[in-house]
């Protein structure tokens, strides 16, 4: 038996599920190696003492004094400002909504026929989307790709400008949640 193995038996024996040969076998490799005699004369003081049983028990008061010093901590305060799962909710309603209104335009024009104030605030939406549309419109024109306005391309603006909101609103939620 080597010392590794003396290890592991030692373990049985404490267990009390050694087989009989095997403890015979970890009894002449203890004889024979100080290093291992050492390691269970360690053990069987160890486990002695935590056999005790005064080393069992808690004190009579030791839950009321750990309520008492969990009490005496700081309470925890959530950040003020708009809960970001809200933030990102109402973001993607904003990106579904723009691409059904992308992919059906026909409802748009509905829209807009119904409510006013929806029409004004598309109005502003649209004049804002030109605005960025004309810039990388101008910006594709000075590079070597040559294309068309497309559908794809309105839908990658409106998804930018969300994720930059997006982005910017946490930004700003994380800044105050740390002051």
């Amino acid at each position: 038996m080597n010392c590794k193995q003396a290890e592991i038996a030692m373990m049985e024996h404490f267990e009390k599920t050694i087989q009989p040969a095997r403890a015979k076998s970890l009894a002449q490799h203890v004889l024979k190696c100080e290093d291992c005699r050492e390691y269970y004369v360690g053990l069987d003081m160890a486990l002695e003492v935590l056999d005790e049983p005064e080393l069992n028990l808690a004190p009579a008061d030791f839950t009321q004094n750990v309520m008492a010093k969990v009490s005496e901590l700081p309470a925890y305060t959530k950040p003020i400002g708009i809960p970001l799962r809200i933030v990102w909710g109402l973001g993607v309603i904003f990106l579904g909504i723009g691409l059904l209104f992308a992919f059906n335009p026909q409802w748009l024009t509905a829209m807009t026929e119904a409510s006013p104030v929806l029409y004004s605030i598309l109005t502003a939406m649209y004049a804002a989307r030109t605005a960025v549309t004309d810039a990388i419109a101008n910006a594709v024109a000075s590079t070597s790709y040559q294309g068309t306005e497309t559908i794809l391309l309105n839908v990658t603006i409106v998804f930018v400008v969300i994720v930059g909101a997006l982005l910017a609103v946490l930004q700003r939620s994380e800044k105050s949640s740390k002051a």
